[in-house]
């Protein structure tokens, strides 16, 4: 699974290695004013060196209690922050509950049980190693494009276990040839093969952003089939991700899909960041780009995945990000907030300009 980034600088080295104290992500859930009533239990909790499945496994086996809910899976390899949610009958037994790489922040009541999505985003905390004064200056310079230009939303590695290779497995659960026992293992094979087509279709489509950018239109409307308008409006686009005919595209302000008909009417709102493109995760429901856009997505689609399916931002813009270098240490340490589903290791792979393997 061979990723493509958009920035063109040469690699910048420096060492990153997932640990406790090195890697800190705090969830920002949707509780800004909680009334405290319900019989939900909402518990604000934070775990060291425990996947979120490992964190779930050991909750129930204490508690007994299979109804545990979570927005999103947050690394094992990490000091991370998350919300959980429980029946309020289980408050008693967790009262007692004790682990020792566990710790819980806050504890309050809602009506509403917790299911995946239920956050805004998460705030993270890196510090990267053995990075160079001259490593140092580029690595701030790259960070202040990607504030402006945004990166693509890739899956991380995270997302494909331990095995990242393992294409036929998750394939062959996706496509309902293979059941796993475990009901929690078998959602995440499947959606792990539509995230390895996801990320595959986002390299293809960051490649050719770049030859769009550089290549006469005389070769483009040969190559992609389109008009020498829409060749034009496509050169004049802002960014580094090009919009095609037939794109499907998030506003944010609607919160609905747009199918892209008309390049010049979404080029002022693209380049406001008020409104996104999308990518497909197979699915048998997920609405599906046309047009050029459509046949290059098509290359990337499965109509046979056992799931609804729906559609993920494409680009994505970091906010609040902060940088400080500590030359005595040689760290070079960085925060900044991501939207929901997005991975801060591919935001440092973006930075860098290179794969970076696991290392904890």
């Amino acid at each position: 699974m061979k990723r493509i980034f958009p920035q063109e600088h040469e690699p910048i080295p420096f060492v990153f290695r997932q640990t406790r104290d090195d890697f800190i992500v705090i969830e920002e859930g949707l509780f800004d004013a909680p009334s405290n009533k319900g019989n939900q239990l909402i518990v604000k909790i934070q775990k060291q060196d425990l996947s979120t499945m490992e964190m779930l496994n050991i909750l129930e086996s204490e508690l007994r209690c299979q109804n545990i809910g979570y927005a999103g899976l947050k690394d094992k390899h990490a000091t991370t922050t998350q919300y959980i949610s429980m029946p309020l009958k289980y408050s008693k037994s967790f009262e007692k509950f004790y682990h020792p790489k566990l710790k819980v922040i806050e504890s309050f009541l809602a009506k509403d049980k917790i299911s995946i999505g239920d956050l805004k985003g998460n705030n993270f905390f890196i510090r990267l190693k053995e990075v160079s004064p001259e490593s140092a200056q580029r690595l701030a310079a790259v960070l202040d494009e990607i504030m402006r230009q945004g990166i693509p939303n890739y899956f991380g590695y995270q997302r494909f276990g331990r095995d990242s290779d393992n294409f036929e497995k998750a394939r062959d659960v996706a496509q309902g040839e293979e059941i796993m026992k475990d009901n929690k293992v078998h959602k995440i094979m499947l959606h792990a093969y539509q995230s390895y087509l996801f990320n595959d279709w986002l390299a293809k489509r960051v490649a050719l952003s770049k030859e769009i950018k550089t290549k006469p239109c005389e070769e483009l409307l040969k190559t992609l089939k389109i008009s020498q308008t829409e060749c034009e409006q496509m050169k004049n686009q802002a960014g580094l991700f090009t919009v095609l005919p037939g794109d499907i595209m998030m506003d944010f302000q609607s919160r609905k899909w747009i199918n892209v008909t008309d390049l010049d009417a979404v080029r002022k709102p693209y380049k406001e960041h008020k409104m996104v493109p999308t990518g497909l995760l197979a699915g048998s429901k997920a609405w599906r780009a046309k047009g050029v856009a459509g046949e290059i997505e098509h290359h990337f689609d499965d109509f046979t995945v056992d799931a609804a399916g729906t559609r993920r931002e494409a680009w994505i813009y970091p906010k609040s990000i902060r940088h400080k270098y500590k030359k005595n240490d040689k760290f070079f340490e960085l925060s900044f907030t991501l939207p929901k589903g997005a991975y801060a290791t591919v935001l440092l792979e973006t930075l860098a300009n290179r794969d970076l393997s696991p290392q904890s």
